[in-house]
């Protein structure tokens, strides 16, 4: 059997079980092809040759990891290892949420236009999670040193593990860090995926999600109590031409009913409502001092 006819296969075997797609493909076709290229050993980063036959043995292996794709409804980053963000692997495992910010894009543009790379030499990420954040921002800015600070042990020890596999220990710190705790000096970029979700909203997650630590999404009652933090204290925490970017998701409206007053710049991602903004040392000193 070709390649192309294993992941037409399928494709609609998991188009037919209802599963949900949204940590790294949105479609039944692509989360077939990273499933069964991974069984296969061919790196997904590289153009497979559709036309590849596959033996009855391999074939075997991807009826297996297919059908556990459907039966446990884990995400498939969990079955294969690996995430991807801003164009990179990442190592992913149980227990640390999958990586998917929209913050990858901002960090793809080198934070342009808002803005000058540069100028960038001290990076923060709160919530760190996998690491993923801290790696893509150190890509981006090469002049910078980040600190990524996280709360979970087990999120620290799988960003270390990224950090590693990128060669980035002399320019990335890991800090275990109720937020801004532990933290010291000042940052020309501030960048954070807090939980954002109400915590209401969580029960009803697809299955797949629900397979993520609770604790990563839950923002509270409201979904900000995070968000609200991390504003009330960025200011002391920023350079005087420093910027601060921040993923609030679906909770965007609610952030703008909470602060009436602040004018909050929105980034264009091509998501709706992904929630990303940005606001700078003076718009911080404005409103939340």
């Amino acid at each position: 059997m070709k390649l192309s006819t294993c992941i037409e296969n399928a494709a609609r075997q998991l188009d037919d079980a209802g599963v949900f797609f949204g940590h790294g493909t949105d479609n039944a076709w692509d989360e077939a092809a990273w499933l069964i290229l991974h069984s296969l050993g061919i790196p997904v980063d590289e153009e497979a040759n559709l036309n590849l036959e596959v033996n009855p043995s391999q074939q075997t292996a991807i009826n297996r990891l297919i059908k556990h794709r459907i039966q446990s409804r884990k995400p498939a980053a969990y079955l294969t290892g690996t995430a991807w963000f801003a164009g990179l692997p990442f190592h992913a495992s149980e227990g640390v949420i999958v990586p998917r910010s929209h913050i990858g894009g901002f960090l793809l543009d080198n934070g342009r236009p808002w803005i000058k790379p540069g100028s960038v030499k001290r990076i923060l990420d709160l919530c760190t999670g996998s690491g993923c954040i801290a790696v893509a921002a150190a890509m981006a800015f090469p002049d910078a040193r980040v600190d990524a600070t996280d709360i979970d042990p087990k999120a620290l020890a799988l960003a270390e593990m990224n950090i590693k596999e990128y060669e980035m220990e002399d320019r990335i710190q890991l800090i275990e860090s109720d937020l801004y705790q532990n933290l010291s000096g000042v940052y020309d970029l501030i960048l954070s995926n807090p939980p954002y979700v109400p915590a209401g909203e969580i029960i009803h997650f697809p299955a797949e999600y629900q397979h993520e630590p609770a604790a990563a999404f839950d923002g509270g009652a409201d979904g900000l109590d995070l968000v609200h933090k991390i504003l009330k204290g960025a200011s002391g925490l920023l350079a005087p031409e420093g910027h601060i970017v921040v993923e609030v998701g679906e909770s965007w409206s609610t952030l703008e009913q909470a602060y009436p007053k602040v004018a909050f710049n929105w980034l264009e991602t091509g998501v709706e409502d992904s929630g990303l903004f940005i606001l700078d040392k003076a718009e911080l000193d404005q409103y939340f001092r």
